[in-house]
């Protein structure tokens, strides 16, 4: 009888316990739905287009030109607009499968989105490049082109062209992203994925001193530091600098709480194939393929490179290890890439939609800060000078040396304007998005990643997300802001030709852009 009632009781606490956990189950499920269902005070709206060229073009990039022999995959602009009811401050965040990001190219943008949309709120737009190696030259340049041969301009499309036409599908899918807008979620997270790199090697001697050194004027001035520099060189010390594999998102959900796409952002620039003469997305082509086979056709990817001015996908070491493993795996390096980020993807998405969010504090400010230049001096004036009158001695001159000519001028230029006082200051744009707990920060730079993390580490967000190669301020699009020890050793990507501002104004752009973000969180 005992043993009966007991079981008797078990029973009853069993059932008890059951029926608790299915109340506390239906109580989180139609809090769910009553999330999903409510009225969203945030506003998004995605769209893209097809930015592929219809001819041959000049793909961008490197010193020589690279006339496309083919085109491998197709090119990409997508844009993302999000605005909130709460707060009436919005965001256009347009990314382009592009080398580059220039003032001329913003705004002839802008102009466009002016004639064809009264309402868009033209200050709130940030365009962004991914790097790509392999896009069209946008960039005028014609002293390039006179020197083609016929067969060669035959059916080519030049920069202003390839410009034109970019912009008129920028400002198409801006404008759609904006007039798209309807009541939406968002979430955000994070993970990781190795795939940036840095790219700078030192070595214990400088170059002047090893064995079968040759200047390379106009193209770059080396200490002992060197982009791409051999590792297996008896004098390699070291890679230059730090790297960061962590990849952001912004992910963004319809009142269903259905996935409709995602920012990705991380530290390295789209340019596995970059030397490759065919257009092609890089490795953001095989990303976008990968995420749209599991989450749909339909899935929006806005690519965005963080502080990466000294990354690269490339391997400085463990290179033949590297090619065995791709050769066993049966995949090529943009692939086993986009395996890792799809996985840093879907480690996000486990977690991130726990937290999704219908209201957030949205605030949007841009403003133009003025940063000091790279010095130019005496030593280099003199070099430049005189590696310039030797160009200009030659009888002809290719494409790469009509580059290498120009740089010099360049420089020589620059520090005759310093000489007679001129403003020493490079007015550069930046933007600040303030999206509940996390930040969006801006650059024009290709900027080394020491700068990113520095505003990062400092930031009161609990994710900050650097957007390098966006907003105006460099003329022609992309110029790199090195630290002080790259400064130091040189080489491609840290001396003057590269250079429109130096370390010292690095440091200032980290400080106005942290005094930016610490006033939105006021």
């Amino acid at each position: 009888m005992g043993g009966k009632m007991r079981l008797f009781r078990m029973s009853l606490l069993f059932a008890a316990v059951l029926s608790i956990c299915g109340c506390a189950s239906e109580n989180l499920n139609s809090r769910k739905e009553k999330d999903m269902d409510s009225k969203s005070n945030i506003l998004i709206g995605w769209a893209s287009r097809d930015v592929t060229p219809k001819g041959k073009v000049n793909l961008a990039g490197q010193f020589h030109m690279r006339i496309s022999s083919e085109i491998r995959d197709s090119l990409s602009v997508t844009a993302l607009a999000v605005s909130s009811e709460t707060s009436g401050d919005s965001f256009i965040f347009v990314s382009c499968d592009s080398v580059c990001i220039g003032t001329p190219l913003i705004e002839e943008s802008k102009a466009i989105i002016k004639t064809i949309s009264k309402d868009f709120p033209l200050d709130k737009l940030v365009l962004n490049a991914t790097h790509a190696h392999t896009a069209p030259d946008i960039r005028d340049r014609t002293d390039k082109y006179s020197k083609l041969s016929a067969e060669e301009k035959k059916g080519l499309l030049y920069p202003e062209e390839n410009r034109a036409f970019l912009v008129e599908k920028i400002a198409e899918a801006a404008v759609e992203s904006w007039n798209s807008r309807i009541p939406g979620m968002l979430a955000w997270g994070f993970s990781d994925a190795v795939v940036g790199r840095n790219r700078r090697a030192v070595y214990l001697e400088d170059f002047s001193k090893q064995p079968d050194y040759k200047e390379s004027p106009g193209r770059v001035i080396e200490k002992n530091a060197r982009m791409y520099g051999k590792t297996e060189n008896p004098f390699f010390s070291h890679i230059e600098g730090y790297e960061d594999h962590t990849v952001q998102f912004l992910l963004t959900f319809n009142m269903e709480g259905k996935l409709t796409g995602s920012i990705i952002n991380m530290a390295c620039p789209s340019q596995e194939t970059g030397g490759a003469s065919y257009v092609s997305a890089d490795f953001w082509h095989e990303v976008r393929q990968l995420l749209r086979e599991q989450y749909g056709e339909k899935f929006f990817i806005l690519p965005q490179s963080s502080a990466a001015g000294d990354q690269t996908s490339y391997r400085m070491l463990n290179k033949a290890a590297e090619k065995r493993k791709l050769e066993l795996k049966g995949i090529d390096a943009r692939m086993d890439i986009a395996r890792k980020v799809k996985q840093a993807f879907d480690d996000a998405y486990s977690w991130a939609p726990k937290d999704m969010r219908n209201d957030v504090n949205l605030k949007h400010v841009s403003k133009e800060i003025n940063l000091t230049k790279r010095i130019i001096t005496e030593k280099e004036y003199k070099q430049n000078l005189e590696w310039a009158r030797q160009f200009d001695a030659m009888e002809k001159l290719d494409s790469r040396q009509q580059t290498f000519l120009q740089r010099c001028r360049d420089v020589v230029k620059r520090y005759e304007e310093q000489s007679q006082g001129t403003s020493q200051k490079q007015p550069v744009e930046i933007h600040v998005v303030k999206l509940g707990d996390i930040v969006f920060a801006t650059n024009p730079f290709e900027l080394f990643l020491d700068y990113g993390v520095r505003i990062q580490s400092r930031s009161p967000a609990v994710q900050t997300f650097i957007i390098q190669l966006a907003g105006k301020g460099i003329e022609r699009g992309g110029s790199y802001l090195p630290t002080e020890r790259a400064e130091a050793g040189g080489g491609y990507s840290a001396t003057p030709y590269c250079n429109k501002v130096g370390s010292k104004g690095g440091q200032e752009l980290v400080e106005e852009t942290l005094k930016t973000i610490n006033e939105l969180w006021k």
